[in-house]
């Protein structure tokens, strides 16, 4: 075959590639996985040698490879970015070869049609990142409404159940002080009495869910929140088997907070530890002064969460306890707390491998 029909042949490929390429990412069920992936096998056909050549693409902290690139000692690389953003490299190779000359062993045009591909790549990605935000800002925008209106709704129940629910204690606490009652009435009255209190600190959970309460801001020492509620909670679970760690930072500093809700904060994390243990076990209270913030991290032995839950567990009236053990507001209430003290909470969890919940509050308040 003479020059002339050899450059016409290579072009051909040249083009082939080009077009199949835009052809599968013009494709709206294309993710950029399947394109990078149909790219390692359309590319080396495109090359001047297409049985020794090797691909390489990375895109972001993800690579892709046909199975022998790691063989080629010599490769083009082109950037596979647009404008100022770099998305990541494809690289193409040669494996070593007695038949092929190592001495400019690349066409111009090949290193040329290595670029349009990486622009092609780059376009893509460009266009997939732009549709996963908005989705993503979607669901935000879902979530939010979402949330905006189970805080009304909480509002409303929490306004109406709580005048009613104060008489009842009220009235039953003055029964309480009648001394003719008999023991059974007793029994009763202290019954009505405690799911009335109960009840009332899930009207408490609701109010504080759907920013009924107003935060108290003042300096606090998370120590000291810690060490009095684990004074309490300490004596109630020792039957349970459950071994409470306090490991405090004895250079923490104060930060402007709200001390109910950062007590109410510690329980609700410690009152989920203790139910993922199901047989005993170790919780591990701890703080942590960093630069311009502290950190509370409760961790636990426990059953641990799978990612399903784990992606669930902050919607409100969300619960894995069994029907009347549970409300499925603690979380939602402690996220609520930490959002609007400027903070941010993190979790770390794996079936079997218990949990860890980590708080990080700034000292200072932002106005």
């Amino acid at each position: 075959m003479n020059a002339p029909a050899l450059k016409l042949k290579e072009r051909v490929k040249e083009l082939k590639c080009l077009y199949d390429i835009s052809k599968i990412a013009q494709n709206k069920d294309t993710s950029i996985g399947i394109l990078m992936t149909k790219a390692l096998s359309i590319l080396p056909k495109a090359m001047q040698f297409p049985a020794l050549a090797e691909v390489c693409i990375t895109e972001g902290k993800t690579s892709y490879a046909t199975n022998e690139f790691k063989r080629c000692k010599h490769h083009i690389t082109a950037n596979i970015s647009h404008g100022k953003n770099k998305y990541g490299t494809l690289k193409v190779g040669y494996r070593p070869s007695a038949t092929v000359a190592s001495k400019n062993l690349f066409l111009v045009e090949e290193k040329k049609l290595i670029k349009m591909v990486a622009r092609e790549l780059s376009l893509f990605i460009k266009r997939a990142r732009a549709e996963e935000n908005s989705k993503l800002l979607e669901i935000q925008l879902q979530h939010s409404e979402r949330l905006a209106f189970v805080g009304e709704l909480s509002a409303g129940i929490a306004h109406e159940l709580n005048e009613p629910l104060g008489r009842i204690l009220g009235f039953a606490q003055l029964i309480k002080k009648n001394a003719g009652l008999n023991e059974q009435q007793d029994i009763d009255i202290d019954k009505i009495i405690k799911a009335s209190l109960y009840t009332r600190e899930i009207i408490k959970k609701l109010m504080i869910f759907s920013r009924q309460m107003p935060s108290q801001i003042s300096l606090v020492n998370l120590n000291t929140t810690v060490s009095n509620i684990l004074y309490f909670i300490d004596v109630r679970f020792q039957a349970r088997e459950v071994n409470i760690i306090q490991k405090l930072d004895p250079r923490l500093p104060s930060i402007q907070a709200d001390a109910v809700q950062m007590s109410q904060v510690l329980v609700n994390l410690i009152t989920n530890a203790i139910h993922a243990l199901l047989k005993g076990g170790k919780i591990t209270v701890s703080t942590k002064r960093r630069k311009n913030d502290v950190s509370l991290i409760v961790t636990d032995t426990g059953i641990g969460m799978s990612n399903e839950v784990k992606r669930k567990i902050f919607e409100p009236f969300y619960t894995t306890k069994p029907i009347g053990q549970g409300t499925g507001l603690g979380l939602s209430v402690v996220q609520g707390i930490i959002e609007e003290h400027q903070g941010k909470i993190t979790v770390t969890s794996a079936p079997g491998k218990g949990s860890k919940f980590e708080i990080i509050l700034p000292l200072k308040q932002k106005k």
